[in-house]
């Protein structure tokens, strides 16, 4: 089984919110060993989530979408549901007792609105929401499995482990993620090392990403069993530190800052930083890890010219003839 996964949102589809959903449901379901095939986000219009849903139906036999259930006009993913799958939405009766029960211990009046919530694409079964008013929807359209849950995310992930991930059947083995963060070399010196690892169709695969100065290296193995998948991984990793040597400043989502802070209390040393047009910023990366006050004693941020001569004894003649940057 693949799967596909939905994020319903204007905020989503324009960028003024992040979706940290969809990579969430990815990473949980390669942990089942279920691969995810494509993210797509998709704006608060019903023909647009109707056609997306039809869509990931053809293409994938597990669909996961997330948000579009609240009672608010552009809440739009149950009547889209009902539309791709031909079927008028009712009302059930005990998400609706569920959703007063619910403004009732909490002493709230439940206003007519919050009615849509209980409705359902006829044929869909409810799923119970722990955290929030909206109940999810389990659905199936064709050869796929639909599992629609709220856009919030401490809903999504509760509903997501207590009802959605029993359901699910187990992959085809198990899928396991590995992050060797680098620096100090660019992304196309980086792949030149390890090319032949990268190939297509090689497991583990190997691929690249860049960001901000740190290109990590990506493995992702599949196996039979946890343990064979983690060795697969651990032999591939190991390849790539040899390769890459001291280019290698960390494992999984380990930061720059955090390698600088391990170096540190191997080698017993301490760390001051002076800074003009960084602003402070590398005294930030280095403070944001706990802990480091034990290797950071500080920093100075001397911006001006005046400054560089007089705190860090920058030469006037250095300043005039090559300037501050």
């Amino acid at each position: 089984m693949d799967a596909l996964i939905i994020a319903i949102g204007d905020e989503l589809a324009n960028g003024v919110t992040v979706d940290t959903n969809s990579a969430y449901l990815a990473r949980a379901l390669a942990e089942r060993g279920i691969p995810t095939t494509a993210h797509w986000t998709v704006r608060d219009e019903q023909p647009a989530i109707a056609e997306a849903i039809r869509r990931a139906a053809d293409a994938a036999g597990l669909v996961l979408i997330t948000g579009g259930l609240g009672p608010t006009a552009d809440d739009l993913t149950r009547q889209a549901l009902a539309e791709a799958m031909d079927v008028e939405l009712v009302l059930d009766r005990r998400c609706l007792a569920d959703l007063e029960e619910f403004f009732s211990r909490r002493s709230r009046e439940m206003i007519p609105a919050n009615r849509v919530q209980a409705m359902l694409p006829r044929g869909a079964e409810p799923l119970a929401n722990a955290l929030g008013t909206a109940p999810g929807i389990a659905a199936r359209l064709g050869r796929a499995d639909i599992f629609v849950m709220p856009g919030v995310p401490e809903e999504m992930r509760e509903m997501y482990r207590q009802t959605v991930l029993p359901r699910l059947p187990d992959g085809e083995g198990v899928i396991v993620h590995r992050l060797l963060p680098t620096f100090g070399a660019g992304e196309s010196d980086i792949a030149a090392q390890i090319t032949d690892l990268m190939a297509r169709g090689r497991n583990p695969a190997v691929g690249t990403t860049a960001s901000a100065g740190v290109v990590t290296v990506r493995i992702v193995a599949r196996g039979a069993t946890g343990p064979e998948a983690e060795t697969l991984t651990a032999q591939t990793a190991d390849e790539i530190r040899r390769r890459l040597g001291e280019l290698v400043v960390g494992q999984g989502s380990a930061t720059l800052g955090e390698a600088v802070g391990l170096l540190l209390r191997r080698r017993g040393e301490t760390l001051t930083t002076a800074e003009s047009c960084t602003g402070g910023l590398i005294g930030e990366m280095i403070t944001d890890i706990p802990g480091a006050s034990e290797y950071y004693r500080g920093g100075v941020v001397a911006y001006s010219n005046e400054l560089k001569r007089q705190l860090l004894g920058v030469p006037k003649e250095l300043l005039a003839g090559h300037g501050a940057v």
